[in-house]
């Protein structure tokens, strides 16, 4: 029933009675443009069209089920977004809080003895810790064994940030599954070479019919996708 009530579902119905109306009108010139963008808008909103898009960059490395023995766990922020009386958890991003978690899932694999890293982001909050590193501590992680580094704007800067502190140190690199390949290509670029650990994955995995309707959660999906493509073409240009 949910998947019904969808709002991509509902104007996708909506979608369709405008452009019967437009063919039954013979406005042949608007039906096949207004076709053309309900088609498109249905590709972006469904299940196959998401894991069309998603399925490339997520599919590129593997999760990373047992970690090898490393020094440092570097997790990448994905964005905060500080509310009064809310639980810090629930001031991240659902990005960050995917890669949040990995990350402990990770440090406690290992014994709890390597260094949990947060990199990016600029939230600042009380004790001037990021709201990643708080988090990690209220999920059991001694803070000792946490260190960040704030105030880069995107995933260049993030490499650039640690390259000095981490050139002869093996690290696993936490990040969304569909970010993967453009963070890899930033710590390549700066002389690194971590161990991918991507995460949050995202492509519909298609078991059922309401993974063929159109939803909102699918059309953001495809949103992330495109905007990772456009990532990746930015970076060629820009840190060729």
């Amino acid at each position: 029933m949910d998947a019904f009530l969808d709002p991509a579902f509902l104007f996708s119905l909506l979608g369709l009675a405008i452009f019967f109306l437009l063919l039954r009108r013979r406005a042949w010139t608007l039906a096949a443009l207004f076709g053309f963008a309900l088609a498109a808008f249905y590709f972006l909103s469904s299940g196959p069209g998401a894991s069309f898009l998603l399925g490339p960059l997520e599919g590129a490395y593997p999760p990373l089920r047992s970690p090898p023995a490393v020094e440092v766990l570097l997790v990448l922020s994905g964005g905060e977004n500080y509310g009064e009386n809310r639980p810090i958890p629930s001031s991240l991003s659902p990005t960050s809080l995917d890669r949040l978690v990995e990350g402990v899932r990770l440090f406690w694999a290992l014994g709890g003895k390597a260094e949990l890293w947060f990199v990016g982001g600029e939230g600042m909050v009380g004790s001037g810790v990021p709201l990643m590193a708080q988090a990690a501590q209220a999920l059991g992680v001694p803070r000792e064994r946490i260190r960040w580094f704030t105030g880069s704007r995107n995933t260049w800067e993030d490499a650039a940030a640690v390259a000095h502190e981490l050139a002869d140190r093996r690290f696993v690199l936490v990040t969304s599954a569909f970010h993967m390949r453009r963070a890899l290509w930033a710590f390549w670029a700066h002389g690194l070479d971590p161990v991918p650990a991507p995460c949050g994955h995202r492509a519909p995995v298609l078991r059922t019919f309401r993974a063929y309707l159109p939803q909102s959660r699918f059309l953001a999906s495809s949103a992330l996708a495109l905007r990772e493509y456009f990532g990746l073409l930015w970076y060629a240009i820009l840190y060729r």
